[in-house]
């Protein structure tokens, strides 16, 4: 039987929808009005045009989310969720349950408070959320959820019919682990989302003319010393921002384990609640920024079949934050992998990487004696102290990369910033790419890219083994091919290359 969504969807998407209406009736009424009036096209009794586009903006939009109500509903069978929806043209969508990744709920602390919330249904190869449901009860989000899981499982193991009735209480729950609010103030310290960086870039044309006129005249040095302070307090300032951000994003998280799969619950404004089917699981991702790496903290991230980290779904955050030792522990409970022994990219990356570093102070140099030519005197010889930074960078570039094979997983890492170790399953192996550059070729090196159904998309990081000899990357690719082979029982264990 058919059900329909909650009879405060019309009231909660009906209000948000009128209100962005309304205020844009009134703009564009008030646009019009007085060319109308002047025109002689606007009856003189009426006293605000803005006001009655408004007012019929705000009954057009009622109007719609009671229809759109009134023509949704959707299904939930043994294989199948339908959904029937449209309001001007009809449309009819069958997700076969057996493409769907995960079961999202998500709750602002407005909803919570009316006790609905909005359930989002991601599938394998989708780039965004291929349904959603606003707005449920709790109670019939929760029946969704379980009653997906129970489904998915009952088609995956043995092809019987479960109902709605099913009893899923004698299933374990496991709590894996559980964000205490010391660790929730500590990751959003340490944590950084280079991505508000943006907003830096946004706000300098807008202070730029200001300050042009209060800088006007000042030596060169004074401006050099005040935009460089400047931009460290804009830093903090987006540091600060990002703290608060993730504070509030990742406020009482819990990771449980219920059957097979991984439930998550975070969020203190907007609550999240989701679910990780182990079954589709495609790399596991420990992520240390230097401040992380600096105190012992790592996090984890799961991705899932069908998103990338740069999509909107499918990378979840396993866990924000936890010591290293217990998150590597944590992540083997996921994925049975062994110890891991990581082999580092040949030595010759390490002299590319020195001439790359030399070759970037080199132009900062002639860029910034250009400027002092141009503009007036800077100390841009300063710049020539970076040269006795050339050889660190590039060993700590060359020492933070490595890769290994063990126990049918891929393991790579990369990364002095923030570093990344991806643990690729043999079996989730979609595609091994050799790449090799025209400046690799010329120092004999190569890239062995190891391509899963998480990881496609431009702003993906998929694993990968960098700048190995070009033998050494022959070998990686015919082995990871092996394992993928030895995983699905058509070869046996295949030999683990090593630089």
């Amino acid at each position: 039987m058919a059900s329909k969504l909650h009879p405060l969807t019309v009231p909660v998407r009906g209000a948000s929808r009128a209100l962005g209406l309304a205020i844009a009736g009134s703009v564009l009424g008030s646009m019009v009005q007085e060319p109308l009036r002047a025109a002689g096209l606007l009856p003189f009794w009426m006293p605000s045009l803005g006001m009655v586009l408004a007012v019929l903006f705000v009954i057009g939009a009622l109007a719609y989310e009671i229809l759109r109500y009134r023509f949704f509903a959707y299904e939930l069978t043994d294989d199948s969720l339908y959904i029937h929806s449209g309001v001007l043209f009809r449309r009819e969508r069958d997700i076969p349950l057996g493409r769907i990744q995960n079961v999202d709920i998500t709750r602002s602390i407005f909803q919570r408070a009316l006790g609905i919330g909005a359930v989002g249904i991601e599938t394998a190869g989708g780039s965004s959320t291929e349904a959603a449901l606003n707005f449920v009860s709790r109670a019939e989000a929760t029946r969704l959820q379980e009653g997906i899981r129970t489904r998915k499982r009952s088609l995956d193991e043995s092809d019987s019919i479960h109902t709605d009735t099913e009893d899923t209480s004698g299933e374990s729950h496991e709590r894996l682990f559980e964000l205490s609010d010391e660790d929730l103030v500590l990751y959003s310290l340490l944590s950084l989302d280079p991505r508000l960086f943006s907003i830096v870039f946004v706000l300098v044309p807008t202070v730029a003319p200001f300050a042009t006129e209060y800088l006007a005249g000042r030596a060169a040095a004074v401006v050099f010393v005040l935009g460089l302070f400047g931009l460290v307090l804009a830093g903090l300032a987006v540091w600060i921002l990002g703290g608060f951000s993730r504070f509030v994003g990742y406020y009482g998280f819990t990771l449980t384990r219920v059957g097979d799969e991984l439930r998550y619950e975070r969020g203190l404004l907007q609550r999240y609640d989701g679910s990780i089917p182990a079954g589709k699981i495609q790399t596991i991702v420990i992520e240390e920024n230097v401040l992380m790496r600096h105190f012992g903290y790592a996090s984890l991230t799961i991705e899932t079949a069908g998103y990338g980290p740069g999509s909107e779904s499918g990378a979840e955050s396993a866990v924000p934050l936890a010591k290293r030792d217990r998150l590597l522990e944590l992540a083997r409970d996921v994925e049975d992998f062994g110890e891991v022994e990581f082999a580092r990219p040949a030595p010759e990356a390490r002299r590319r990487y020195t001439v790359r570093y030399a070759i970037v102070v080199t132009a900062l140099l002639g860029a910034g004696f250009l400027g002092s030519w141009l503009v007036g005197p800077v100390p841009w010889y300063g710049l020539v102290a970076l040269y006795a930074a050339v050889p660190i960078a590039a060993r700590k570039k060359w020492a933070h990369r490595g890769w290994d094979i063990v126990d049918g997983y891929v393991i790579t890492r990369t990364g002095f910033w923030r570093r990344r170790t991806h643990v690729v399953p043999g079996d989730r192996v979609q595609t091994v790419i050799d790449r090799r550059t025209l400046f690799q070729r010329r120092w004999g090196l190569g890239t062995v890219v190891i391509d899963t159904a998480s990881s496609g998309g431009f702003a993906s990081q998929e694993a990968s083994v960098i700048d190995v000899r070009t033998a050494t990357a022959d070998a990686v690719r015919s082995a990871v091919t092996e394992k993928l082979l030895t995983a699905v029982g058509v070869l046996k264990e295949p030999p683990e290359p090593r630089d």
